[in-house]
Parts: structure tokens; C-alpha cells; sequence
């Protein structure tokens, strides 16, 4: 593993791998809202999930083209939340990521988007998607 301030890409990416088989899943939080975006990912993080964040679009799509999260979680509120969408679907290598919202009111949304009523429902989806969840090496 690399110890030292340089080291070749093939140990970067053994620690990036090593450092990820930590944890269950790798969650993209995109959130505005500080104190939310916080509580989520303590909420995450206790649950045992890798948890990456991004304020905006731009951000989301610059974390989610590095880290390849198994699921974007953001939420309808979100300013550039069509812009984010868009940018997904368009983008080549990230088209199939799982985007998902939690909402206890179920709000009526495009079908490829998931909304969740709380984190067991999360839990389910990782399970279930195994496709989008696998870790990549």
C-alpha cells in the first residue's frame, strides 16, 4: 500500500480499493442545505456506507466521474436538480447511476428516479440493485 507522498497509479489504486472495502457502499449526497447534507451522512456513515458530497450539479458529476457512487441521493428542492439529472443521463459513464430522493410524502417524479421513504428503504435498493452497487476494482 502507498506510504509515501508519491507513488505509482497501480498502489493509488490499491489503496483507493482497500480504503473502499471498508465499507458497504459508496453514497453521493448532492445537498444545499448544510445541516441536511450533515445528517444524512451521519445517518449513512452509521450504517456503515462511504459518503462523498456535493453542493451543486457541477460538483456531483465531478465526485460521481472519480468515485462512481452506487447511488446519487439528493433531493427534489435542490436548485440544480434538473440540471444534475440531465447531466447523468447525458454523461456516458454515469447514464445508469442510480439517483434516488427521500421524501415521506412519495411526491409524484420522472420513473427513473427513486424516491425513498426513509433508510431502510435505502438499504433495500443497494440490496436489490446489484448491478449499480457492485464495487468496481
Amino acid at each position: 500500500m502507498c506510504r509515501q507522498l508519491r507513488c505509482s497509479r497501480t498502489e493509488a489504486k490499491e489503496a483507493l480499493i482497500a480504503n473502499q472495502s471498508n465499507h458497504k457502499h459508496t453514497i453521493l449526497v448532492v445537498e444545499d442545505v448544510a445541516e441536511i447534507s450533515s445528517s444524512m451522512s451521519a445517518a449513512l456513515d452509521k450504517r456503515g456506507h462511504r459518503v462523498m458530497h456535493a453542493s451543486n450539479a457541477e460538483q456531483a458529476i465531478q465526485i460521481a466521474e472519480v468515485n462512481r457512487p452506487a447511488i446519487i441521493l439528493t433531493d427534489l428542492e435542490l436548485p440544480s436538480f434538473d440540471k444534475l439529472l440531465s447531466a447523468l443521463r447525458g454523461h456516458a459513464d454515469l447514464n445508469d447511476t442510480v439517483v434516488a430522493i427521500m421524501d415521506l410524502n412519495h411526491p409524484k417524479v420522472d420513473d427513473n428516479i427513486k424516491v425513498l421513504p426513509d433508510f431502510q428503504a435505502l438499504d433495500e435498493l443497494l440490496q436489490s440493485s446489484a448491478k449499480s452497487v457492485e464495487p468496481s476494482s
